[in-house]
């Protein structure tokens, strides 16, 4: 472990001989004499591991420690005193500290315990480290879920939506519920609706959406991506492209959306021109009826129909077409 850093807090001497007589070749030693000069080596070059003597000139070892600890300083603190009492203990492990080692120093024994010490500092952050990494991974998964909920509502929702404006709104909400702004246009044999998540579009915004249906199915210009579908076409201008793994997602399921969205527009006039197609023969069975209801006396008589006859015939043809039009 020759890379980690041991400062040694130690006003003797002859005891940072021996601390260097145990940990050279070991860690790279830093010295200082009194609990100031600790906390300004700390302050200016952190150290991974410190050997703080309790009885120092100025301020003791205690006191330094809370100092480090409520700085934010996490690294391993070892307490060394010529006294070991539980209550000079206690004390040490109030302050913050990670163990405590009593004089005279057994050297095999603190080499093993600084040892040990960076040993657990270097689990715990690779600990922590795997732990933000799984909460990370947790809540991109929760936020990867709630945007899949929201683009199934969508697609949930599209056979309900009865025009242009309609389909329009919902794109717009469904911007809005991830975050983002934008304007939609929703185009067809009816016309065309373009809405903006600001409420009516700007002329700027229609110009560049006009512009953007003659583009590739997905175009991308900084924060601005336009969807373009035939029948739809979306444009985001704020996509957090800060964000690549968000941003992707957005894309896939925008993409998604605007395809739904074109599709239930397409519907709608397929809709528009079977209706027409109805009525028109409607219309066509409806004038044949009237020009029969016409030519019927004449063919009741071309018949041999008396006018008795003819009349029965025309009154059960016209109570029958009565009862038809009341179903």
């Amino acid at each position: 472990m020759s890379e980690a850093t041991l400062l040694i807090v130690e006003d003797s001497q002859s005891q940072c001989a021996l601390y260097r007589s145990l940990f050279d070749g070991l860690y790279t030693l830093q010295f200082a004499a009194t609990g100031l000069a600790a906390l300004d080596s700390v302050a200016g070059s952190p150290p991974d591991a410190i050997l703080l003597d309790v009885e120092l000139p100025d301020i003791d070892g205690y006191r330094v420690c809370q100092q480090l600890r409520s700085n934010g300083h996490e690294l391993p603190i070892l307490f060394v005193s010529s006294h070991g009492s539980l209550e000079d203990r206690l004390q040490g492990y109030d302050a913050g500290g990670n163990d405590f080692l009593r004089k005279p120093i057994d050297g095999r024994e603190i080499v093993l315990k600084v040892a040990l010490a960076l040993r657990a500092h270097a689990e715990k952050r690779e600990l922590q480290q795997s732990g933000q990494h799984a909460f990370s991974a947790a809540m991109t998964a929760m936020s990867a879920m709630s945007e899949m909920g929201v683009l199934i509502d969508f697609i949930r929702n599209a056979s309900r939506l009865a025009s242009y404006g309609d389909i329009a709104a919902a794109i717009c909400g469904t911007l809005e519920a991830y975050g983002l702004h934008g304007c939609a246009q929703v185009y067809g044999s009816s016309g065309e609706t373009t809405l903006s998540t600001d409420g009516s579009p700007s002329a700027l915004e229609a110009s560049i959406i006009a512009n953007a249906r003659t583009l590739s199915h997905i175009y991308s210009s900084g924060c601005n991506t336009s969807f373009n579908y035939p029948n739809c076409c979306l444009i985001v201008r704020d996509m957090p492209v800060d964000d690549d793994t968000r941003c992707g997602r957005l894309r896939d399921h925008l993409a998604i959306l605007a395809e739904v969205a074109a599709a239930r527009a397409q519907a709608l006039d397929e809709l528009q021109q079977q209706t027409s197609t109805l009525q028109q023969q409607l219309d066509a069975l409806h004038s044949a009826v009237l020009t029969l209801r016409r030519e019927l006396p004449a063919a009741g008589a071309s018949l041999g129909l008396s006018d008795e006859q003819q009349q029965r015939l025309v009154r059960l043809f016209d109570s029958k077409l009565a009862e038809q039009g009341k179903r």
